[in-house]
């Protein structure tokens, strides 16, 4: 049974596919409750909306009465009223666009909960990807120290070598083996922080092999088109707080006496002396201030950070074609350097010095790349790239 289990479990991994990112980050959206829940405000400001527009329900009142005159037999009468609040000329159109002002706030408040969700998951995904190199550089690494080790062994069996050379070589080895158990530890916590991020339980084969491209938009920054649908909104409700007076009310009665019949009709207005309701518009005029405040702000910001990126690509860029040039170099160097080792012409410090500075060189790499994916991600979400 056991010989049956273990060709099965090598069938099923080999059977794995990698998940690609777009495919990852794509499903990360749709069951993230994080957005589900931000998407649920659009929903509920337009039921808000109705509240805010609906017509307020009309009154009945209905009375009896009973007549007594002296020395007559008494009877009964009753009456009936009725009356319906109306609004008055031109509130309904500014209630409207109050309604639909708040809605694009909402749905821009989406956007840019959206666009956040996208740039914090690409950033951890970039993460889970420098972890995920360096692990494999420190497992080339461990493939270079053992070769220096096995090699180091044979010289000794030979007599070229002493025995502190050989501990030497071990001791390097053993160091890089407990550099590929870190690698393997910070991958697998970089992993868990994306997997809790992207609101996805089940265990994922994720493809590292993904590169960010920034390109040009015409969206709006999702934070400064939040900010500015904040402004709409709040000029929105100032201008309804602009009428002193949204209803009056339509009433009509009929009264049925002993010896008469009464009809009316007639309409009751409120009188606007103590409450103008100045202070409320004051209040959205003073948040609509404040909004353009903070989007001057924001596009300042916006506009800095942007040639601060473009700026760090540059330089990394310039960066990276020095190290690629470098790293061809000590690539050459070092299989000179092992060779020469093999037959005693260099010693082991120098073979493992040069064996050092080509693995920081592929570090530095490394980092240039995951820099220079993080550039993109961020120009991406400050051109509103992820607004879609």
């Amino acid at each position: 049974m056991r010989k049956l289990i273990l060709p099965l479990l090598l069938l099923a991994a080999g059977n794995l596919r990698a998940e690609g990112f777009e495919h990852f980050l794509n499903r990360a959206v749709e069951y993230s409750p994080y957005l589900k829940a931000s998407s649920l405000r659009i929903s509920q400001a337009s039921q808000e909306g109705e509240v805010l527009t609906r017509y307020k329900n009309p009154d009945l009142e209905i009375e009896a009465s009973y007549f007594d005159p002296d020395n007559d037999e008494g009877r009964f009468g009753y009456r009936a009223s009725i009356s319906q609040p109306i609004r008055l000329w031109g509130v309904s159109a500014k209630k409207d666009a109050l309604v639909s002002a708040n809605m694009l706030l909402q749905k821009s408040n989406y956007v840019q909960a959206r666009a956040a969700f996208i740039r914090d998951i690409s950033l951890r995904y970039a993460q889970y990807v420098k972890d995920d190199l360096f692990m494999e550089l420190a497992r080339e690494e461990l493939s270079l120290a053992e070769n220096i080790y096995a090699i180091t062994k044979v010289r000794y069996k030979a007599g070229t070598v002493s025995r502190g050379v050989v501990l030497q070589a071990r001791v390097d080895y053993k160091m890089v083996q407990a550099k590929v158990q870190t690698m393997a530890l910070a991958k697998k916590r970089s992993y868990y922080t994306l997997m809790k991020s992207a609101g996805i339980a089940e265990e994922t084969v994720l493809d590292t092999d993904y590169t960010f491209i920034c390109q040009t938009s015409e969206n709006t920054n999702p934070k400064l088109l939040q900010l500015e649908n904040a402004k709409k909104s709040a000029l929105a409700l100032a201008e309804v707080n602009a009428d002193k007076i949204e209803w009056m009310s339509i009433a009509a009665e009929y009264e049925n006496e002993p010896e008469q019949d009464i009809y009316r009709i007639g309409a009751s207005f409120p009188l606007a002396i103590f409450n103008k309701r100045s202070q409320e518009r004051r209040i959205s005029m003073l948040e609509a201030s404040r909004t353009q405040v903070l989007s001057q702000n924001t596009q300042v910001q916006t506009d800095v950070e942007m040639r601060r990126l473009l700026a760090e690509s540059e330089s990394l860029l310039k960066l990276k074609e020095i190290d690629q040039e470098i790293l061809e170099d000590e690539k050459e160097l070092l299989t000179m350097f092992e060779d020469g080792y093999r037959i005693a012409n260099v010693n082991l410090l120098a073979l493992q010095d040069i064996k050092n500075r080509l693995i920081e060189t592929k570090a530095r790499l490394i980092r240039i790349k995951i820099e220079l994916d993080r550039n993109v991600i961020n120009r991406n979400y400050l051109q509103g790239n992820y607004n879609d």
